[in-house]
């Protein structure tokens, strides 16, 4: 599954957000958590995880937009994600990407 962590408009409430596109479960999904040093992390949102529950980037979007900041050209990376799944290798359906407040950011290679 691809992995996009966004960059968080407030580090005190969220400090953890992870939108991304599950290729098995044909669906976006959506981490939001506050790490926490005495326990598990505080959970504010996690969804995507039923069988096409999310089948449009656009609504994974507008569930995280309250707490991370969200580019212009997430949409259509997410929307990659989704049409080019089943052609891609192992590695390009894992990547992970790390998006700045404004702007595209380039991909991590999988290890």
């Amino acid at each position: 599954m691809t992995r996009h962590y966004l960059t968080p408009k407030n580090p005190e409430t969220a400090d953890t957000i992870v939108i991304g596109y599950d290729r098995p479960l044909r669906t976006f999904f959506a981490q939001v958590y506050k790490d926490r040093e005495d326990d598990e992390p505080t959970f504010l949102l996690m969804t995507g995880y039923q069988t096409g529950q999310h089948p449009y980037a656009y609504t994974i979007i507008d569930l995280v937009s309250q707490y991370a900041y969200t580019p212009e050209d997430l949409y259509a990376a997410l929307d990659d994600d989704r049409i080019c799944a089943p052609f891609r290798t192992i590695q390009e359906v894992n990547a992970i990407t790390h998006w700045p407040e404004h702007g595209l950011a380039e991909p991590v290679p999988a290890t």
